[in-house]
């Protein structure tokens, strides 16, 4: 080979790399969320100013790291990490995970589409696809454009993130994701502040591990999620929020759950606007708000301390479901422009202050003063 040809070769390689670079930097920036001028003048007319949206996350774009199948994602991951940041580009294809993965700060995994880049469970895989550990505390973490699929063996959640209260993990974004078939939960996020899901399908979780549901949030402030599809958990809820404040779920979908479609529940939880939420074909409750103490949920305790405050639903459709809600000292909430038609009961409310505005209910309310009162085929610890 002359010099010349050698020249033309490496100035060749180091335009393709930089090619890939500005591409992949293109795709891998997160796209906002869209909030709805409607959700906003809402906002401001019951809470005023106490409502705090979630963070995004920050993003190192320059530093690109791909990764074929049949490479290792966790040394890309690294890589990136060692260097202050980057994004993990995972090529086309199914990327078998025979042990964890686990993320770190200031790295975006990316992929080329839900469908072309395909994260499998492998067969010596436990615990979790992704995890985060209690320690150290990671920030900054996009996931975006591709799938993570299970087999439904094993105790395997798809993502799994511990944090702790003094030193909680912040700005986790996922975002043009499927996370499907895991034997666990789907996604489990546990002290963490500032989560965004945006265009996700999180369903057929849940057949093993205790828990079972697509997504399940403990102890998180500040969460959005838009446009996700929460149906068909194997045999948990479809999203549960346990001591969660400041959410904003908008557009969201949970259908045909084996036991409740939502649980919010819990001390802390708060501030919680349901945004043409559709919610239908529950066998138990669409919407199960009970006043249960996470620690020692056995013994009943009828204190708002326990149960969600600050409830707003717009526009939300809960149909179809044996329950549509039941909710136990629930206050200071409200239900705007929204359509209940269930088998039984559209909303059981004991000692709750809820304000119905321009909304539908066909099968028709009931309010209780008393637990006495309270329907002997709903458990009270469902």
């Amino acid at each position: 080979m002359t010099t010349k040809m050698l020249k033309n070769r490496i100035i060749a390689s180091i335009l393709a790399v930089m090619l890939l670079a500005s591409c992949t930097e293109t795709k891998s920036a997160f796209t906002k969320v869209t909030i709805e001028s409607e959700v906003d003048s809402i906002m401001t007319a019951k809470w005023g100013n106490d409502f705090k949206h979630a963070d995004y996350p920050q993003q190192w774009l320059d530093n690109v790291i791909a990764v074929e199948p049949n490479e290792a994602i966790q040394a890309a991951i690294d890589k990136a990490s060692e260097a202050g940041g980057g994004i993990v580009f995972l090529k086309e294809g199914v990327h078998i995970l025979d042990s964890t993965i686990t993320l770190k700060s200031n790295v975006t995994i990316l992929g080329e589409g839900r469908d072309k880049t395909i994260i499998q469970q492998g067969v010596k895989l436990d615990e979790a696809a992704f995890n985060v550990e209690a320690k150290p505390t990671i920030t900054d973490v996009l996931i975006k454009d591709l799938t993570l699929k299970g087999t439904r063996s094993g105790k395997v959640n798809g993502i799994l993130i511990r944090g702790r209260n003094e030193n909680r993990h912040k700005r986790f974004m996922l975002q043009n994701i499927d996370v499907t078939d895991w034997s666990a939960q789907g996604v489990h996020i546990k002290r963490t502040n500032h989560i965004i899901m945006d265009n996700c399908n999180f369903q057929f979780n849940g057949s093993h591990g205790g828990l079972y549901h697509n997504c399940y949030f403990l102890y998180n402030k500040y969460i959005l999620q838009s446009d996700l599809d929460m149906s068909f958990p194997l045999k948990g809820k479809g999203c549960k929020y346990t001591s969660c404040e400041f959410v904003l779920a908008q557009r969201c979908t949970i259908k045909d759950t084996k036991t409740n479609g939502i649980q919010a529940d819990h001390e802390e939880a708060g501030y919680v606007f349901f945004h043409k939420y559709h919610i239908s074909g529950c066998e138990r409750v669409a919407l199960w708000f009970p006043c249960e103490d996470y620690y020692d949920k056995f013994t009943y305790k009828e204190d708002p301390k326990y149960a969600p405050q600050k409830i707003i639903l717009n526009r939300c459709e809960v149909v179809n479901n044996t329950w549509g809600a039941m909710w136990r000292a629930v206050n200071d909430s409200y239900v705007i422009n929204s359509h209940f038609s269930n088998k039984k009961i559209d909303m059981g409310l004991l000692k709750c202050n809820v304000q119905m505005e321009k909304s539908i209910f066909e099968k028709g309310n009931k309010n209780y003063t008393d637990v006495k009162q309270w329907p002997e085929d709903v458990k009270i610890l469902w």
